[in-house]
This record gives structure tokens, C-alpha cells and sequence, in this order.
């Protein structure tokens, strides 16, 4: 039996790896019969966005960063008065006195808070019950926790984790009963050293190829799809960061819960910002 924890901390490398063509038998990740449960798009089509980034998820993205980033930005950035030759209100007394930097503006100091690195695991293991605008708007949920993390001064490695047990029960899928059936993929879709990208993120983390084509490719290279019937269970990562991220709702919810979502992650893992918005 199975039971094998594959970790790669290049995404260039785990690309190479899964979309390697493979010997196994059960081959999901090629196979068109559920087109829109897959992410909308063939296997040819999911490995070119895989690699080039998921423009389009930016929009989902974007929603929720559009409400966020005002908000952590009251806290990172302060307004200071000074004069200018140009600004947004005269300042009286300056100006009868022929002074030329009458004006008053505001320029904007970055408060220089301690950063620090957050390890962010994201599961995308799914049921395949789980629909396609689920795993959508929780993946841009992620995206725009991830980005305002980094917006307030700190920087993020983030991890795409997909575990899959062959038992249903809690042990199993809680990786105690691993000899019995094991796989799991660690990859590494951005360091902390590295600029944020956020389409390469909304493909991995938000797009349902990244779980339903790809992942599923690197079981098939591994010969787990030939042993276990529909490529097991989700399970829950061995290493589960200092953020871990899982299912967090069952369908999808208004926006207003999704962004409450965010900043609530923010406030758990001491990101210190107003949540009344």
C-alpha cells in the first residue's frame, strides 16, 4: 500500500513532475465527462493556465482585496501635515505673510511595524461533491488573506497541500493511519523571498484544474489512482504552518461573510486592524 509525502519547493519542478504522462490505468485528470466539475477546461488547457497564471481569477480576487486593503492601509499608512508650495487647504497666517509654502498637504509615513514570515498551508483537497464556485470564492478568499498579510508588513510562504487517505473514518483522514493508504503533496507556490503574483496564486489556490487535473496527474505518476477507488479521501496536511487553511464553508456565502472571514484571520494571527467596515 501506499504511503508516500512528496514535498516540492519549486513549482516549476512539481509542473514537471504532474504533467509527466504516466502508465496508470484510471486517468481522471485527462478524461472530459464532468468538463465543468473540472474546472471547465481540458487537460491541455489546465496545464497552459497552470503554467501561465489564472488572469481571469484576479477579478474574484479583487473583490474582496478592493474592501480589505483600505482598511489594513488606516493602519500601515499615516497621514502627516506638512507645507507645500501646493496642497489641499492654505494656511492663512502663512499666506499673508508671503511665506511660498502656504499650503498644507498630506503625505503618508509607513509605520514601520515588526514583520515577520507566515508559513500558509492551503488544502485543496476537495470532495467531488464540492462545487466549482466553491472552491472559486474560497481560493480568492485565501488569495486576498495572503496579500493583505504582506500589504501589512510581513511576507507569506505559502504552501498548496493535497492529502488523500484511503479510509473515510477521522483517523485516517487525520493522517493517523498512514501505513493503510497515504498520499500527500506539499508544493510550495511561493517563498517568502519572492513577490507576491497573484495569478500564479489564484490558479493553484482557487482554480478546481489545480485539485481535479493536476493533482490528480501527480496520483497517477505515483500509481495511486490503480489502487484507491476515486483517489481517496481528503485529508488534513501532516504540516499545518502557522496558518492552516481548510474547508472553510460548505457552498459559497455573500461577499460581506467572506471578507469577514479575512479580516477574522487577520485579528487571530495578531494582524492588528479595525474590523468594523
Amino acid at each position: 500500500m501506499i504511503n508516500k509525502e512528496l514535498h516540492f519547493d519549486d513549482l516549476n519542478k512539481f509542473w514537471q513532475f504532474a504533467m509527466e504522462d504516466s502508465n496508470a490505468r484510471r486517468k481522471a485528470s485527462r478524461e472530459d465527462i464532468d468538463l465543468q466539475n473540472m474546472g471547465g477546461l481540458t487537460w491541455e488547457q489546465a496545464k497552459r493556465m497552470a503554467i501561465n497564471g489564472w488572469r481571469e481569477g484576479m477579478t474574484e480576487i479583487e473583490k474582496y482585496r478592493a474592501k480589505i486593503l483600505p482598511i489594513i492601509a488606516e493602519k500601515v499608512l499615516r497621514p502627516l501635515q506638512v507645507y507645500s508650495i501646493a496642497g489641499y487647504c492654505v494656511d492663512v497666517g502663512s499666506f499673508l505673510a508671503n511665506e511660498p509654502e502656504c499650503f498644507i498637504a498630506r503625505e503618508y509615513e509607513e509605520r514601520n511595524y515588526p514583520g515577520r514570515i507566515y508559513k500558509i498551508v492551503c488544502s485543496i483537497s476537495f470532495s467531488w461533491g464540492i462545487k466549482p464556485e466553491t472552491i472559486i470564492q474560497r481560493g480568492a478568499m485565501v488569495c486576498a488573506l495572503i496579500d493583505a498579510i504582506e500589504y501589512a508588513g510581513h511576507r507569506a510562504e505559502v504552501i498548496c497541500n493535497d492529502a488523500m487517505s484511503v479510509g473515510q473514518y477521522e483517523e485516517h483522514r487525520q493522517g493517523k493511519q498512514k501505513d493503510n493508504g497515504w498520499l500527500e503533496f506539499s508544493v510550495i507556490v511561493k517563498k517568502a523571498s519572492q513577490p507576491l503574483e497573484l495569478s500564479d496564486l489564484a490558479f493553484c489556490l482557487a482554480h478546481p484544474s489545480m485539485l481535479r487535473r493536476i493533482m490528480f496527474s501527480a496520483a497517477e505518476v505515483v500509481g495511486w489512482s490503480d489502487l484507491i477507488r476515486n483517489y481517496g479521501y481528503p485529508a488534513e496536511a501532516t504540516d499545518k504552518g502557522d496558518i492552516y487553511v481548510k474547508e472553510i464553508f460548505l457552498g459559497t456565502v455573500p461577499d460581506e461573510q467572506a471578507i469577514e472571514w479575512v479580516l477574522q484571520q487577520l485579528q487571530e494571527h495578531g494582524i492588528n486592524i479595525e474590523t468594523k467596515w
